[in-house]
């Protein structure tokens, strides 16, 4: 099944963060209070696959940002979780590409595109070497998706144009005649 919208799904903040605590939410469903509480401050996204819920939590918290991603299943019990965050790192989550069924693409971390790749069935997984760096996930053997970051394309010149600066700060590109 392919993955689509969740627009139903939300969140109601509980605790804010402190300097000792992470920020708790409660999952709220059609506007109705599940009781489902999680980590995070500020929903991204919602996502259905099959009969599983994948949402995207931030953590709100400034030069540190979190993302929480948790697939839950049909009765909100957590099926599979991750965080990804980086030490004094900035964190914006954005471009969400669901052109395949089974896979989700999106920018949170540095100058990288993240792939989720959801599973049918939970897969074998060595805790720690199965994660890319800046992806932290409970120390288990199973997952039911996995993340792994892939660099943005450098934006190379051709070399047989002239790279010239306008007045407007853009580049333009002039094909020598010839």
């Amino acid at each position: 099944m392919k993955l689509v919208h969740a627009p139903d799904y939300s969140i109601r903040v509980i605790t804010e963060s402190t300097s000792d605590a992470e920020p708790m939410c409660e999952v709220i469903i059609a506007g109705a209070a599940t009781g489902k509480v999680l980590q995070g401050a500020v929903f991204e996204a919602g996502l259905r696959w099959n009969e599983y819920t994948l949402l995207f939590i931030t953590n709100d918290v400034p030069f540190e940002d979190t993302l929480n991603i948790y697939l839950l299943d049909q009765h909100l019990n957590i099926a599979d979780y991750a965080r990804m965050y980086f030490m004094y790192s900035t964190g914006i989550f954005s471009d969400l590409d669901l052109t395949e069924a089974d896979t989700v693409r999106f920018r949170f971390l540095g100058e990288m595109t993240w792939k989720l790749k959801l599973f049918p069935e939970k897969r074998f997984a060595i805790p720690i070497f199965s994660a890319p760096l800046g992806v932290h996930r409970p120390f288990t053997f199973s997952q039911r998706f996995q993340l792994s970051a892939h660099p943005l394309p450098k934006h190379s010149k051709p070399q047989d144009h002239q790279t010239i600066p306008s007045r407007r700060a853009t580049r333009m590109r002039v094909t020598p005649k010839g």
